[in-house]
């Protein structure tokens, strides 16, 4: 369960600083996502669980490969 929460935290993390690096609020980031802003704070925080579909909208409109996301890619701030 542990690597479960683990897992969670770095998605958010990395959810996050691609967003900064895209120099959006999170309003703005769960606008182009089509999510709720308390959903994003959520994620970023890695206390929400997520869907794959829902990951891959959050990837799309970051304009990066989902992989990165999960990967923690070093190009996810194209």
């Amino acid at each position: 369960m542990e690597e479960q929460s683990d897992t969670l935290v770095g998605i958010g993390l990395r959810i996050r600083a691609v967003r900064e690096q895209r120099g959006w609020n999170q309003d703005e980031f769960a606008h182009r996502a089509g999510v709720h802003r308390s959903y994003v704070t959520q994620l970023e925080n890695g206390r929400k669980d997520l869907r794959i579909s829902t990951l891959y909208r959050l990837a799309e409109a970051l304009a990066i490969p989902v992989t990165d996301l999960l990967t923690g890619s070093p190009d996810a701030a194209r």
